[in-house]
């Protein structure tokens, strides 16, 4: 085994964290222990992992499993004994500047952590996320790893969450803080403790996300743009897959990032359900808020539009992502494949918004541009009077159909 921590307090040279003296007097109740905290082999986190989910909820075998290929050494033990369900134990990412961006503008999941997140092994974290604890009976266990913790980031700031109000008070008195007094958009859950004698880590520039329905051509051509650098290049799709000649009979939502077009997704309509599809964001951006933005304004758009039922192709990897809004796989569909990549049929059951668009609707809130109902449209934007002598120029060059009453009466004679 490797990296066998010393005693409580003889972290040598490492920064000292801003706990509580609350928490060094518990941590004194363990002094003298013999029992060390070290990296446990693959069998070991499996099966420690195995005892834990009895107990919590935790992420996904194949996310765990994606975490500890892009970084082996996120899991410590306290090695008691032969019997793995008496050690306690803890999982840490070790985050990376992408991390640190992820937590701080609250697109965050600890459930489904991405492994571009984290440092590899022997890098150095710039903070590091506290993902799992697992020391039943023994409170002062728990307060051992974290101070090893404390050592493996070289005193950087830790962030956690309290899974029940037990853990909240605990965490509370040991120093952690609510994360959003430091970083205004983390989320609500998170907490943090940062080095004494210091401020929090400056906050990486919150980027500036909006999403729009493209409305011009070159809006469109940015949205293929965005198709081209994920599908195309990344999936391999051919030409003909991507562009399905259903492009100009649907809606396209634009999402930018600072101005730069960065993600997609486009909405189709069948009779009492909508279809979102084509949901795409650049690998550069995906460690943003994008993809939740351009799903909420595509759940919000169609319940403007009065539809109640949504539908969707998630790839099988991305279906915990998609379950995130409400979305649910359709029972007794079996997966598919196109295009070589594997798909779920999922829905969600929405609520249309109280002035969504219905039959009997204002005929002017009708022909307002798409998206925008709540807004005066071009046509009562018009001057007082409307346009100069455009009624006479109508008049003059319009052609009409007679009514009728108004046609000479051999007009109507069949012979």
């Amino acid at each position: 085994m490797e990296a066998v921590f010393g005693k409580p307090g003889t972290s040598g040279n490492v920064n000292s964290l801003a706990f509580t003296p609350s928490f060094y007097k518990w941590l004194g109740r363990s002094a003298g222990s013999s029992n060390r905290i070290e990296i446990p082999n693959d069998a070991e986190v499996g099966e420690a992992l195995r005892i834990a989910s009895a107990h919590m909820v935790l992420a996904e075998a194949t996310r765990i499993e994606a975490i500890r290929r892009r970084n082996a050494t996120v899991f410590r033990v306290i090695r008691r004994g032969d019997n793995i369900a008496q050690w306690p134990f803890i999982a840490f990412l070790p985050l990376n500047t992408l991390g640190v961006e992820a937590m701080a503008s609250g697109a965050f999941d600890g459930l489904c952590p991405d492994p571009s997140w984290i440092v590899e092994a022997g890098e150095a974290p710039l903070a590091i996320y506290v993902w799992l604890v697992y020391a039943p009976g023994r409170m002062v266990d728990g307060l051992r790893l974290l101070q090893a913790l404390e050592e493996i980031g070289g005193g950087v700031s830790l962030f956690s969450r309290a899974v029940n109000p037990v853990s909240a008070r605990i965490q509370e008195s040991i120093g952690f803080l609510p994360a959003t007094q430091f970083y205004p958009d983390a989320p609500s859950w998170a907490l943090v403790i940062h080095p004494q004698q210091s401020i929090a880590p400056s906050r990486p520039r919150r980027p500036k996300i909006k999403v729009t329905i493209a409305r011009t051509i070159e809006d469109v051509m940015r949205v293929f743009a965005v198709r081209s650098a994920t599908y195309m290049s990344e999936q391999f799709a051919t030409y003909e897959e991507e562009y399905d000649g259903n492009d100009f009979c649907a809606t396209q939502l634009l999402g930018t990032i600072d101005g730069d077009p960065a993600g997609c997704a486009r909405i189709r309509y069948f009779g009492d359900f909508a279809k979102l599809e084509r949901l795409a964001v650049r690998r550069e951006y995906r460690q943003t808020r994008l993809m939740f933005e351009l799903v909420r304004a595509c759940i919000d758009h169609c319940r403007e539009k009065g539809f109640s039922k949504l539908y969707a192709h998630s790839r099988a990897d991305l279906v915990p992502a998609w379950s995130r809004f409400g979305a649910r796989l359709i029972e007794g569909k079996a997966p598919f494949w196109f295009a070589d990549v594997e798909y779920r049929e999922m829905y969600m059951d929405v609520e249309p918004t109280k002035d969504a668009i219905r039959f009997g609707a204002d005929p002017m809130v009708l022909i307002r541009p798409e998206g925008v109902w709540n807004r005066p449209g071009p046509f009562e934007q018009l001057p007082k009077g409307g346009v100069a002598n455009r009624a006479a120029l109508i008049d003059l060059h319009a052609r009409r159909l007679r009514r009728p009453d108004q046609m000479p009466r051999d007009a109507w004679d069949a012979r």
